[in-house]
């Protein structure tokens, strides 16, 4: 009872804190404040699905039935903060990129990742023998984790584009831009440019580009670069996003390199109330993983022992 009084007023202080020392981001208002959940979350189901296979390993080695309960139960955890994951990161979509989903690398390895862990909820309905159902779960289990890694933190990076906000408040990440010569068209997320032409200006340097997002028609965009300070000068909104268009760099053979760049671009972990709010809540859901995972061991103990005594 203790536990679950101390995890509750934890985490209702973490939603205050979240509110109200948490500063707006700039160009995305309250919905930066999402970070503080959602990335938690999805922390957290990386950390659920490792005690599932952990656990799972130790059923095949030694045979015990609790520690199928507590696979299972760490999958339910892990299935649930995955979910929490993907609804967090679909409202930030929404407000960034126009859509609550774009088949982003990441949206759609998540979702992949949904379809994996599902499928072990489906394989233990499937089977009536309660031995084989243990041991068939325990092995997919561990096969379900090798992938999660793989698609949380490598499939991601092996695209070209992704849309992932890492860019919209991290510094130290990037947006992956394109480089574009005079009438060279390429994608920019999900928005298709066109460069129609380069304007100088002494140090200046001015852009005619002409954007296209899905059916609609194309807006010009004239972002300008000041070649001698290296700063953007003007930085026109991607319509149906939160992001500028900027020019990072104007090269050599006449191409420039174009990315998009959330407005301020500030670094919002770089903020100490952020990251002390960041690392509460992680600290809060971290608890409240383990507290539920707990319960639930001990309440599929308990059914199990009952069903025993009924059966002697």
């Amino acid at each position: 009872m203790t536990a679950k009084v101390a995890i509750t007023l934890w985490m209702i202080g973490v939603t205050a804190a979240m509110f109200l020392l948490v500063p707006a981001q700039q160009g995305l208002g309250n919905t930066g404040r999402i970070i503080i959940f959602h990335v938690p979350t999805a922390w957290l189901s990386e950390l659920a699905f490792l005690v599932s296979a952990v656990w799972s390993a130790l059923y095949l080695w030694k045979r015990r039935p609790v520690d199928d309960d507590r696979a299972l139960a760490a999958v339910e955890q892990g299935f649930l903060f995955t979910i929490l994951a993907t609804v967090t990161g679909a409202i930030f979509a929404k407000v960034v990129w126009g859509s609550f989903w774009n088949w982003d690398p990441r949206e759609t390895a998540i979702l992949v990742l949904l379809l994996v862990y599902g499928a072990y909820f489906a394989l233990r309905s499937a089977i009536d023998d309660l031995e084989r159902r243990r041991q068939l779960a325990a092995a997919y289990a561990l096969f379900a984790f090798a992938m999660a890694p793989l698609l949380t933190f490598v499939v991601p990076r092996l695209s070209d584009s992704t849309l992932h906000p890492n860019c919209a408040f991290l510094q130290t990440a990037t947006c992956k831009g394109i480089t574009l010569s005079a009438n060279g068209v390429g994608a920019l997320g999900e928005t298709i440019l066109e460069l129609r032409g380069i304007r100088h200006e002494g140090d200046l340097v001015t852009a005619d580009v002409a954007a296209r997002r899905g059916g609609g028609d194309a807006t010009l965009l004239q972002p300008s670069y000041n070649t001698h300070t290296g700063q953007q000068v003007v930085q026109p909104k991607l319509a149906g996003t939160n992001f500028m268009l900027v020019i990072k760099q104007v090269n050599g053979d006449g191409s420039i390199f174009l990315n998009q760049q959330a407005a301020g671009n500030q670094s919002q972990l770089g903020n100490l109330r952020t990251l002390g709010t960041f690392l509460a809540s992680l600290l809060g859901f971290t608890g409240l993983f383990w507290w539920i995972w707990k319960l639930r061991v001990n309440v599929m103990g308990l059914r199990r022992e009952l069903t025993l005594d009924g059966l002697r």
